[in-house]
């Protein structure tokens, strides 16, 4: 061993012993269901109206008895066994309904993000759709009422004869609602990863990962006293969309096999009315959830005033995952909350992914955010960025850094994340040759960099989004989180896209397209020149071009991740509607 590694430990983290067995519970969705409809027939599932004010609720027994007619209606409408379906909803319990009536059906069904309003003359929606179908080879999509008219219409011969309406579906018998026989081992349904770049990959998803990862999420957040979650009168309060799986597998799903009760609120109304979405946990044992951008969009939206008045002395939980935590973010929300009870403490950071169903990692100490900076190395440039402790491997995993190799390394060390354990996928539907790019034998290559330190897991960006500028590699969420810096008490500066473009005679040098609710020249100007200077101080790179766009023409991921891929591919062809000045 050499003098530079003596003392150290390997980089790899063994999940904790389960404090609670999960011996005798179900492994299948559909027996999970019937689980929660006989041992926890007092609670359910609240769902909100758009307004945020009222809520329609229904039991787990009563949800029960939806899915089986749900399930009987797939099969009135012709859906067989192993049949792949998309289903195209916003947030509702006819959601809910029809997603596990068509798994317990035996069908595959994959959700995805629902259309605002038809196609209004574009057929980019359309084209997305046909993309998702052809990943999976759908045989039906549901969707809502009016755009299956309009795909009827223009796309009579493709999507519009498989499209199918809620309210079509619902006119089928309900009477053969016997569910299929499931294995644990067997095909559920499908998650689209919603990465920044790329055609959309369906990760497989068995009843046994499905329900596992649920009990493993109740392991990583309730030490209380080491018992079930199903044990306290808890509710888990979620805006998060049920197509991405921290909505379906880290609210719907846990909620189910674990027995909590589950309040479920539109996105659209959570970006609306935020405050909404806190008071539904006003003086509640309950738990919140979202990912970095959901709580800074409340510390942008709302003042002290606003949540003046709110009991969050019994909130069990704040979770946080699903794209780069910042440290400041949770530093201001916790600010924002001063004043209500909540405690800091109760900031819960994990790390988790759709190729292993969800959970990885979470940080059980309990001691709020806790950041190291990121290790030095000639590899990648981080000027002494502080980045978030996302805590030790749920029961049943394992996670290493790795180098190119494959090899583990050192405690802080900077390398590869690379996952194992029961939750891990097997492949990607139909894709035999990016289930080889993203496996090692059982080990999952996460493309994640991070590092490990006092047994915990430390996560520093992204290695497929590295931008190789000058021949120093950067991470693009470092210039982004910069140029959001620079816009000061104004918040003038939205969501922010960061990437390479090659420059005649340079090389790859920095773009960024940045959100602005600006539109005054001189102030664009003004702006134009902070964000230029504050990455110059900062990285010691220049700027080769900064584009400012009207807020909301950045594409974003079902969690809010900026689509860096999508943005990049529109400035290269010219399509982006820049506000000059």
């Amino acid at each position: 061993m050499s003098s530079g590694t003596a003392g150290k430990k390997k980089a790899a983290l063994v999940g904790r012993q389960r404090t609670n067995s999960i011996e005798g519970l179900p492994f299948t969705i559909g027996e999970a269901l019937e689980r929660a409809s006989a041992d926890f027939s007092d609670r359910g599932i609240q769902m909100w109206d758009r307004s945020g004010r009222r809520f329609e609720r229904m039991t787990y027994a009563e949800l029960l008895e939806l899915t089986r007619s749900y399930c009987a209606r797939w099969r009135a409408a012709g859906v067989q066994e192993k049949d792949r379906l998309l289903i195209c909803l916003g947030t509702s319990l006819d959601f809910v309904g029809a997603w596990l009536g068509a798994i317990c059906a035996g069908a595959y069904p994959a959700a995805i993000a629902p259309a605002v309003g038809g196609l209004k003359g574009s057929n980019h929606f359309a084209a997305k759709l046909e993309t998702f179908r052809n990943v999976i080879g759908a045989s039906r999509l549901l969707i809502s009422e009016q755009m299956v008219g309009d795909l009827r219409k223009a796309h009579p011969d493709t999507l519009g004869a498989i499209a199918l309406s809620l309210g079509e579906l619902q006119q089928g018998s309900s009477e053969n609602g016997t569910f299929a026989n499931a294995n644990p081992t067997e095909l559920a349904f499908m998650q689209f990863t919603s990465g920044s770049t790329g055609t959309p990959r369906a990760v497989m998803i068995n009843h046994r990962m499905a329900t596992s990862n649920a009990y493993n999420i109740n392991e990583g957040i309730y030490v209380k006293s080491g018992r079930p979650v199903g044990d306290y009168p808890i509710v888990n309060n979620s805006w998060l969309p049920m197509h991405h799986d921290m909505g379906l597998i880290g609210c719907l799903i846990f909620a189910i096999g674990c027995g909590l009760e589950l309040s479920l609120m539109n996105p659209t109304t959570f970006l609306a009315r935020p405050l909404r979405y806190l008071e539904a946990a006003h003086g509640r044992e309950a738990l919140i959830s979202g990912p970095n951008f959901g709580f800074q969009f409340c510390v942008d939206r709302l003042t002290p005033d606003d949540v003046q008045g709110l009991d969050f002395t019994r909130v069990e939980s704040a979770m946080t995952g699903s794209e780069m935590i910042r440290p400041e973010t949770m530093s201001a929300f916790c600010e924002l909350m001063t004043g209500t009870g909540f405690r800091p403490e109760n900031m819960a950071p994990c790390y988790g992914m759709a190729e292993a169903t969800l959970a990885v990692t979470f940080d059980r100490k309990r001691k709020g955010i806790r950041t190291r900076p990121v290790p030095k190395t000639s590899e990648f440039v981080f000027e002494d960025q502080e980045v978030v402790c996302v805590g030790e491997p749920v029961p049943d995993t394992e996670v290493i850094i790795a180098n190119a190799a494959g090899e583990v390394m050192m405690e802080g060390e900077l390398g590869e994340v690379q996952v194992k354990g029961s939750s891990v996928f097997d492949g990607y539907y139909n894709d035999g040759a990016a289930s080889a790019e993203s496996l090692r034998g059982e080990w999952l290559k996460t493309g994640d960099i991070g590092f490990v330190y006092d047994g915990e897991l430390y996560i520093a960006g992204r290695s497929k989004e590295i931008l190789v500028i000058r021949g120093d590699n950067v991470m693009p969420h470092e210039i982004e989180w910069l140029a959001e810096e620079a816009r000061g008490e104004s918040q003038s500066a939205e969501r922010v896209a960061a990437f390479s473009v090659t420059t005649e005679g340079v090389g790859e040098e920095i773009a960024l397209v940045v959100e602005t609710t600006l539109t005054d020249p001189p102030a664009l100007k003004e702006l134009d020149h902070a964000i230029r200077s504050r990455i110059g101080r900062g990285l010691s790179y220049p700027v080769a071009d900064l584009v400012f766009v009207r807020r909301g023409r950045i594409p974003r991921t079902s969690s809010g991740k900026v689509q860096r891929g999508a943005v990049k591919e529109q400035y290269l062809n010219g399509a982006i509607d820049r506000l000059e000045f």
